[in-house]
């Protein structure tokens, strides 16, 4: 039996399953342009912007830097392989800076229908050049299976994590998937063989992995009950010693209940002292919408879920930013017959202080942030381009924003 739920605009396609979720990883748009956006600080000032870029078919990871957050250079190929990148909406390349300045990029390829080997490539001269990609899950040359969703942190010593959603032990009863991760002590160069971290994780949302201050390892991720009702509820692992262990956490218990794909990964971000701010999607019988919830003993509980925006329409993909005041900055896609983007400032106290007007046909927005202004990255949906905005992070309080 099959339904199909529209809600505003943004579609979610969910199959009845009387055991096992239904592999979808969400509609993939087709034809030639620029997709998958992700922006991440440079930890000097500026930004470095990541995409695929699809040209008759072929995906390539494309990667641009910026000094001041509105002007970018000119983009250079991270993938050494003509066409080792796939698009996929809800899985974007991820960039990441390490203490002295290096560039990596882990992405997702493609040897079949949503299964392919999770791909990593360097850099050491700030992005100008890359090194020769290398394949990070070790079934790479096995028969092909589902490595995607992946995130990558990077700890004051240089160590490279790197976490994904993955199905090579997956049957045809299982629910869910599992999370692996692989590590890297020498800047990249190598990593340590991969090894499964956690179970019953939803196989179709983002996760998002983040080092704090003192050096303890968080995970987010939508899980699956093994069995019962199919709820979807958000989780925040933690490591305390450099990933060899993880403990969860329930962020919110929705009891969400879906017996397909939600295709809507969590976000979460630090303040200066260690508070812990999470934004997801919930659906379900309740006010279906985005949420987010604060934690200030080190995600080990969280408080009472609050809407983010009372004048969203049923906002689904956030993406956050953690600022220097203990604020979060969020962005998030919504729709109201089209699809629209919408930008802010969360008092994780105080609840949404400001926001900016609707971006008419913007989806996917991604966010990063520095001590002056946040830049947003968002693909426009009638030209198949990725399209930044910036904001003035001192601005009064209250004011709208702009988003030149």
């Amino acid at each position: 039996m099959r339904y199909r739920i529209l809600a505003t605009g943004l579609m979610l396609i969910i199959t009845a399953s009387a055991m096992a979720q239904t592999h979808q990883h969400g509609t993939t748009t087709t034809g030639d342009g620029q997709y998958n956006p992700f922006i991440v600080s440079d930890n000097r000032g500026g930004f470095y912007l990541a995409y695929v870029e699809r040209i008759n078919n072929i995906g390539n990871v494309m990667l641009r830097h910026s000094t001041d957050g509105r002007n970018f250079s000119a983009p250079v190929r991270v993938n050494d392989r003509t066409g080792d990148a796939t698009v996929r909406n809800e899985n974007p390349p991820k960039v990441i800076v390490g203490p002295q300045g290096e560039v990596y990029v882990c992405w997702a390829n493609e040897r079949g229908k949503w299964k392919g080997n999770l791909r990593f490539a360097r850099s050491t001269d700030g992005g100008k050049t890359f090194s020769p990609a290398l394949t990070i899950n070790s079934d790479g040359a096995s028969e092909p299976a589902g490595h995607a969703f992946q995130s990558i942190a990077v700890d004051k010593q240089g160590r490279i994590y790197v976490a994904w959603i993955d199905e090579r032990n997956k049957q045809k009863e299982d629910r869910g998937g599992e999370i692996w991760l692989a590590v890297s002590a020498d800047r990249g160069q190598t990593f340590s063989r991969d090894r499964r971290i956690l179970t019953d994780v939803c196989e179709c949302c983002r996760t998002n992995l983040q080092i704090d201050v003192a050096g303890n390892i968080y995970l987010s991720y939508r899980t699956v009950p093994r069995s019962g009702p199919m709820y979807r509820d958000i989780i925040l692992a933690r490591s305390q010693d450099g990933g060899k262990t993880f403990t969860q956490t329930v962020v919110s218990e929705d009891k969400w209940e879906i017996p397909g794909c939600p295709v809507a990964g969590p976000s979460f971000s630090f303040d200066n002292h260690g508070a812990i701010t999470a934004v997801w999607f919930m659906g379900g019988s309740q006010r279906p919408g985005l949420y987010y919830a604060t934690s200030t003993g080190n995600g080990k509980t969280f408080a009472p879920r609050q809407l983010l925006d009372p004048q969203q329409k049923i906002g689904k993909r956030a993406h956050t930013a953690g600022l220097a005041d203990g604020n979060v900055f969020v962005a998030w896609d919504d729709a109201d017959g089209k699809t629209f983007s919408v930008w802010g400032v969360l008092d994780p106290k105080k609840g949404l202080l400001r926001k900016n007007s609707q971006r008419e046909g913007i989806a996917y927005p991604v966010v990063a942030a520095n001590s002056r202004i946040a830049v947003i990255a968002g693909m426009r949906l009638a030209t198949h381009e990725i399209v930044t905005f910036t904001e003035n992070l001192n601005a009064v309080a209250g004011a709208n924003l702009t988003g030149r």
